[in-house]
């Protein structure tokens, strides 16, 4: 690539509009391949309870603990129809022993307990905790309860195997720990619970303000591009060639170092995002700190708050999305699954941390430079700032190849272009993807 054209670029149409023809073609083909892939990984079981398991364990166990109430037919019935996954309802089995009818649990195994040797090592030992089958070797037991999460349902299921061993007493040391990591987890998602109803409640007031003050104009225009539509949708198309190309090359190179596989999102990342930024700076004529002082102005203090306002906003409007969705969406995989298996397999502070940089920083710095900052504002231009909000935040959801969180991550998107249309900076809807990921990061780590 030669050295930064002296002004914006426009492209010639008689070889612009093929090569755009053919770059579309091979896109359409890599995302319909890599989410046909995507698709058939998260509809494969698991190996382990997920997330949604986890959570549900200690909504259901939880008000039993805490107030002795006891879980009604209604609740079962309700987690049986959101547990999908193997593991998550071999979990829900061990609860059911424990906190209702055992002979319903072996129902519930009945119906599709977990495949494998691991499935295998389940089914013996929770035939002999609530049973009189052998009791498993101490490896087998591991085994069932690093697969069950090492939470509740694991130490009570344990605790049982304990009892058979030594008498009733050798489990309550153990079932007494359980209680303790249980009300610790409690404690933590009920504070992270009531830290979300404040910015829902926040973002209703924030979204009455701006459906109230529409009409005034914005603290100031939208950032101004000079490249011609056709040089900003190659620029586009080859960001999108360099994001897909990313994680192939990542895990090839990384491929003789079976330990480093985690490193492959964020060596990815960084790759397609280098070649983004240096696509968007040359296409421009402009260098990156020219570029990034025309895209995001303002003052830290002023972005702050708007930055906490938009926050939010996308709270209120993400929960509303999801409850209105689930009214007609079946339960499905989760959208996150493969970010969760990969935390699941970090280790270490170095990792962890990396992991995290990434997810909550370099990965919203450059997705809002691109939709936000970029592809936004290039759609508005003469005026068409409805078009250009939906649109753009369609394509943000859809670039996540995630068709069950569509809904979620395109309202998001959508309030990530609110945010700069209300500001004229990027700032703000930087700070509130990066809350928004880092959040969900640290939710998932907990629990892995």
């Amino acid at each position: 690539m030669d050295s930064t054209p002296p002004s914006p670029w426009h492209p010639d149409r008689r070889w612009a509009d093929p090569l755009i023809a053919l770059l579309a073609l091979i896109a359409l083909m890599a995302a319909g391949l890599t989410l046909r892939t995507r698709q058939a990984g998260n509809h494969r079981p698991s190996a382990r309870t997920s997330l949604q398991g986890q959570i549900l364990e200690a909504a259901l166990a939880g008000p039993r603990l805490l107030g002795g109430a006891r879980v009604t037919p209604r609740e079962w019935t309700r987690a049986r129809t959101q547990l999908a996954d193997p593991w998550d309802r071999a979990l829900l089995a061990v609860l059911m022993a424990e906190l209702g009818d055992p002979a319903e649990a072996r129902g519930v195994l009945t119906e599709e307990g977990p495949a494998g040797l691991g499935g295998e090592r389940f089914r013996r030992a929770f035939a002999a905790a609530y049973g009189s089958d052998l009791i498993p070797d101490a490896a087998a037991r591991e085994d069932v309860g690093r697969r069950l999460g090492n939470g509740y349902a694991a130490s009570l299921l344990e605790a049982r195997l304990c009892d058979r061993e030594g008498g009733p007493a050798s489990g309550e040391a153990l079932r007494a720990r359980a209680r303790s990591a249980l009300l610790t987890r409690l404690a933590v998602l009920g504070g992270f619970g009531l830290l979300v109803m404040t910015f829902a409640v926040g973002g209703l007031a924030v979204g009455v303000y701006l459906w109230v003050t529409r009409r005034q104009p914005p603290v100031r225009p939208l950032p101004a591009w000079g490249l011609s539509g056709r040089a900003a949708t190659l620029v586009f198309l080859g960001w999108f060639m360099a994001f897909f190309a990313a994680g192939n090359l990542s895990a090839l190179l990384l491929t003789p170092w079976p330990s480093l596989r985690w490193a492959v999102v964020p060596l990815g990342t960084l790759f397609h995002a280098g070649i983004g930024v240096r696509l968007l700076c040359w296409a421009e004529g402009l260098t990156f700190p020219e570029l990034w002082r025309r895209l995001a102005p303002g003052t830290a203090r002023r972005n702050l708050a708007w930055g906490a306002a938009f926050l939010a906003l996308a709270v209120f409007l993400v929960l509303t999305v999801a409850m209105a969705t689930s009214l007609v969406l079946k339960p499905d995989q989760s959208p996150q699954r493969d970010l969760q298996e990969l935390l699941r397999g970090l280790s270490g502070w170095g990792p962890s941390l990396a992991m995290f940089a990434v997810v909550a920083g370099v990965a919203p710095f450059f997705e809002e430079l691109l939709f936000r900052g970029f592809l936004f504002p290039v759609l508005a231009r003469q005026g068409r700032i409805t078009l250009a909000l939906f649109a753009s935040a369609l394509l943000f959801g859809a670039i996540h190849l995630q068709p069950a969180g569509l809904p979620i991550l395109g309202t998001l998107g959508l309030v990530l272009a609110l945010a700069v249309r209300q500001t004229g900076s990027l700032w703000p809807a930087i700070l509130v993807h990066a809350c928004w990921n880092g959040s969900l990061f640290l939710l998932m780590r907990a629990f892995a």
